[in-house]
């Protein structure tokens, strides 16, 4: 197959997909019409739908069965938008005040869509199957668990899974893979620290918590610079500190709200038990009182290496090594792509979208965010041959 050429005949069909979507964003949860939208190209093409998948949560499923028995690929595109007034002036511009598609997940359906259509067109040639998993609430929540836990990955079971992210800082025609440890995993971190009010002429007679969260704060960051191997990294950051509503009053309950990011998934449960037992051992040393709370977000998003080589071979045949780009270093966003990767072998790649002349390489969530439409066919020649290829040789 001749994917590039297949891809560029449907290039238009793409876009206009692309800009319907753009225009109709929804936010994580709420993608009714999304799926709406998916499902009626999906059943113009002849593929098995399933609705609803992690329901509440809209997720879709389309199936194409090929005509001989094989294993099962996975293609996956994330559906939401992001609560963000779009600031960009262009035809396409979102209809939905407050709500725009910043992470270019727009692209991401409309990339799909087009690869499921010309896969679809030779479904007599295939050995075996090819899912194609419309996830939502990636950007809050994580959709992808729910949708595991439905069973999008059974029934047939998949083998292999695909995904790929627009990025405005690589070029379009470029795209970028990587091995191993690629996206960060996310903590977000609660910690109330308890102290006894009184006079602040009379200090000794309370605990201040000001005083102790200051401390605690400064013991943290010693975390990363000290205790943690400087070849894996983290971040540990923290927004928001709130206490005290007297200036002449010993505070006594200090909030403090921040995130651990890291990519090691030993080095990030390391850095868990140690930012509990320094808040421990501060607060009591002060006489005072914590309570810790670990909200567990994303994990780390790990590529699989034999998938990340069929991804240089598929992107050398079809863009030229020449364009193709390797991560420098991990990302330190998250992406619940993660939780696919854990169960079955799999990557995902960056699919360059900047354009210096048409303004796009902005970077994601911007509130002027936008790609370069040319760049829609290169990713769905990239995943419709990846699905192709894979069943190919694996048999």
């Amino acid at each position: 197959m001749d994917f590039i050429n297949e891809a560029n005949l449907i290039k238009e069909k793409v876009i206009q997909h692309r800009r319907y979507f753009h225009m109709n964003p929804e936010l994580s949860g709420l993608e009714f019409n999304t799926a709406g939208k998916i499902s009626e190209v999906l059943e113009t093409l002849g593929i098995e739908i399933a609705h609803q998948i992690g329901a509440p949560l809209p997720g879709v499923v389309g199936l194409l069965r090929g005509s001989e028995p094989g294993p099962t690929v996975a293609l996956r595109a994330d559906m939401d938008a992001l609560k963000q007034q779009e600031r960009r002036e262009n035809p396409y511009k979102s209809l939905i005040d407050g709500v725009m598609h910043g992470c270019g997940h727009d692209a991401h359906m409309a990339i799909q869509l087009g690869a499921a259509e010309i896969l679809s067109r030779h479904r007599d040639e295939l050995k075996g199957n090819i899912k194609f998993i419309f996830q939502p609430s990636e950007e809050i929540n994580g959709g992808a668990v729910p949708m595991i836990c439905d069973g999008v990955l059974n029934d047939p079971t998949v083998d292999a899974i695909f995904g790929l992210h627009v990025d405005g800082s690589f070029q379009t025609g470029q795209v970028a893979l990587s091995y191993g440890e690629t996206m960060a995993s996310s903590d977000r971190l609660i910690i109330h620290i308890r102290g006894k009010s009184t006079h602040a002429a009379y200090p000794h007679e309370g605990v201040d918590a000001i005083i102790i969260a200051a401390h605690v704060l400064v013991a943290l960051q010693s975390l990363i610079s000290r205790e943690k191997d400087a070849f894996y990294p983290a971040v540990l950051s923290f927004g928001v500190i709130e206490g005290g509503k007297q200036p002449n009053a010993i505070c006594e309950d200090v909030l403090i709200r921040g995130i651990l990011r890291t990519l090691n998934p030993d080095t990030r449960e390391l850095l868990i038990r140690r930012v509990e037992e320094t808040i421990s051992f501060i607060t009591k040393a002060f006489n005072g009182g914590y309570e810790f709370i670990r909200e567990k977000s994303y994990d780390s998003l790990i590529n699989n290496d034999q998938m990340v080589n069929l991804q240089k071979e598929i992107c050398r045949k079809i863009i030229g090594e020449d364009h193709i780009r390797f991560l420098t270093r991990a990302r330190m966003i998250t992406e619940d792509f993660a939780y696919y990767l854990q169960k079955v072998p799999g990557a995902m790649l960056f699919l360059g979208t900047g354009n210096i002349l048409k303004d796009t390489e902005l970077p994601l969530h911007n509130s002027s965010f936008d790609i370069d439409e040319d760049a829609l066919a290169v990713g769905v020649a990239i995943q419709t041959a990846l699905a192709w290829e894979y069943l190919k040789n694996n048999q």
